[in-house]
């Protein structure tokens, strides 16, 4: 039985463990590796649940409501899917490939739109308290609006096509951007910027030595809420602006079709999607930036 105060510490384990091998280091398992390899099992078991939910719905759906069309089921979708990446089916006139590039275009450059306006925005009311007490409330306004809302805006200023869509993207991805730097940023003790003044840092070494590394998380996710958001808007916009390819115009048409299994195969292709660029590439660099700054454990 342990008590307190004679618990062994890690440091006297590890010396334990070094005196008796009778070698002068001792191989210890990489904390990180373990660590991806539970996100890995975590990923893979969270999308088996969504899988199996789906799969009993289906069933249950299609057994003891369906009257005419059957609710797709998730073998059918991804034995779709696998016709259009590598079985050379087109959807609508078109490769799915190019559905999807045009997709990824349109969310890169309306989400780089929306980055450097919320960038913009989030550093002003994140340096200037005037600004702030200014911007909070119109920011605030921007979040509540649902993207679809800005649907008659867009027609007014645009028409239907491909600007419209962007300016759905953009738009509804700066609010969440803004206010995860500001709230980064104001969250920098003051003290650490009057060092900063004492050792004659100027403006631009104060922001790239004192602010950024301190508000670096907050950016990062403020990075992923607004990637998600003009993901999610992507979608919608393709639907209803008048575009002519996409993902989101094939989910369209296809259920106008009611072809409803390839209609699925494309939203199963954006999970896909959205899943490799969160949990691949954005919670990497999260991850990477919090060992750096020493506020999450390595392990």
């Amino acid at each position: 039985m342990d008590f307190i105060g004679l618990r062994k510490t890690d440091d006297e384990i590890m010396r334990e463990a070094v005196m008796s091998s009778g070698m002068d280091e001792v191989d210890i398992p990489d904390g990180r590796v373990r660590s991806m390899t539970a996100t890995v099992l975590y990923v893979v078991a969270g999308i088996a649940v969504w899988i199996a939910v789906w799969w009993v719905f289906a069933g249950a759906y299609n057994h003891w409501f369906a009257r005419s069309i059957l609710f797709p089921t998730p073998p059918e979708c991804f034995a779709r899917l696998a016709e259009f990446l590598v079985g050379g089916v087109s959807v609508l006139g078109s490769d799915i490939l190019v559905h999807m590039s045009y997709s990824l275009r349109r969310w890169a450059e309306g989400f780089l739109i929306a980055l450097l306006i919320g960038a913009a925005i989030g550093i002003a009311m994140g340096r200037s308290d005037r600004i702030y007490r200014l911007g909070t409330v119109p920011i605030n306004i921007l979040q509540m609006i649902p993207g679809l809302a800005w649907y008659p805006v867009c027609i007014l200023l645009f028409g239907l096509g491909e600007t419209s869509a962007l300016f759905i993207i953009s738009v509804t991805a700066i609010s969440p951007i803004a206010i995860s730097i500001s709230a980064g940023l104001r969250r920098v003790p003051r003290v650490n910027l009057r060092v900063a003044q004492m050792c004659g840092k100027s403006r631009t070494d104060t922001f790239l030595e004192v602010l950024l590394p301190f508000a670096a998380i907050d950016f990062i996710n403020g990075i992923r809420i607004g990637m998600a958001n003009a993901w999610r808007m992507l979608i919608s916009a393709e639907m209803v602006v008048g575009v002519a390819v996409g993902l989101g115009y094939a989910i369209q048409i296809e259920t106008a079709y009611l072809d409803y299994v390839t209609a699925f195969a494309c939203i199963v292709l954006i999970c896909i999607i959205g899943l490799v660029v969160d949990k691949l590439v954005l919670a990497n660099i999260e991850s990477y930036a919090s060992r750096k700054l020493g506020v999450e454990a390595s392990s």
